[in-house]
Parts: C-alpha cells; structure tokens; sequence
C-alpha cells in the first residue's frame, strides 16, 4: 500500500476506533443504556431523538461524530418492542423533538426520514428473530441545494 493512501486510511481508522470508544450515551429521559457485549463505556448525551429505555447500543455498527443536538453518523441500537411498535414510536416522537417528517415506509424493513433544520434524519428498523427491533439511525447534514428538486442532464 502506497503512503499516499496509508496516513488517510491510518488516520479514518483510529477516528473511527476513538468514536466507538468515546460515542455519545443514548437516552431518551436520561436512563443509562446498554452497551452490546456488556462492557460500558462513558458516553456524550444524544438529546435530539427519542431512544427508548432499555435500548442496548451496538457499538459494531455504531459511528458518533459530535454530539448532544448536534451530531452526525449512525446509531444503531436493539430495542425489546416490537417493529411495528417503534414505528409508531418514532412517527409519533420525532416531531415532538422538532424533526418533520418526510416519507415514511412500513414494511418488514420499515423506514422514516425526517428534517430538521440544515440535518436530515433517516430511520431504518426491522424486526429481530426472536423478539424486538434493530433501530438504525442515520443522521447527516442537508443537501445544501435543499433537495427539492432534480435536475437531470439531457442525453446526447
């Protein structure tokens, strides 16, 4: 591997490393939650979107930039309701933490977006095995073109 390519790839890996380690406590009324595999580890408050108590973050597949209300990346966490019930969970509570929502898709892998300001919210849940959900939240800046419209170059 050239060292063109290895300082970048050197410095994603420990800012990812460092964000698994340090990533921001998830609460919705400010109860603690558990960490996949039991170990815990001192997290930031996320305070812009609902996280059921109980949830058990999966630190695997969870990467934090920031925190508080303003953080960008993903979360995903395993919650003991049912999919369905925290579809309706999220299509409820979002707006009441001041996201507006944009399409929703219910189905075995159910999907909300939702914006905010200059952020955009994208929720993905399906339905665990045995029992519960897995809830992806993928939090990301807006396009700053807005995204209302489509521009699409004719073909020559």
């Amino acid at each position: 591997m050239s060292a063109r390519f290895a300082i970048p790839l050197a410095a994603f890996a420990a800012l990812a490393l460092a964000a698994c380690e340090s990533g921001p406590e998830l609460a919705a009324t400010s109860a603690p939650v558990a960490v996949e595999g039991g170990t815990s580890a001192a997290f930031q408050p996320i305070t812009d979107v609902p996280i059921p108590e109980g949830a058990r973050l999966d630190t695997g597949r969870s990467l934090v930039l920031g925190g508080e209300d303003n953080w960008t990346g993903r979360l995903v966490f395993k919650v003991s309701e049912s999919s369905a019930d925290a579809f309706a969970r999220y299509h409820q509570e979002m707006p009441r933490f001041g996201w507006r929502l944009i399409t929703s898709v219910q189905a075995e892998s159910s999907v909300l977006a939702f914006s905010q300001g200059a952020r955009v919210a994208t929720i993905q849940i399906e339905g665990r095995t045995l029992s519960g959900a897995t809830v992806a939240i993928t939090m990301s800046p807006r396009h700053a073109g807005g995204g209302d419209s489509v521009q699409v170059a004719p073909l020559d």
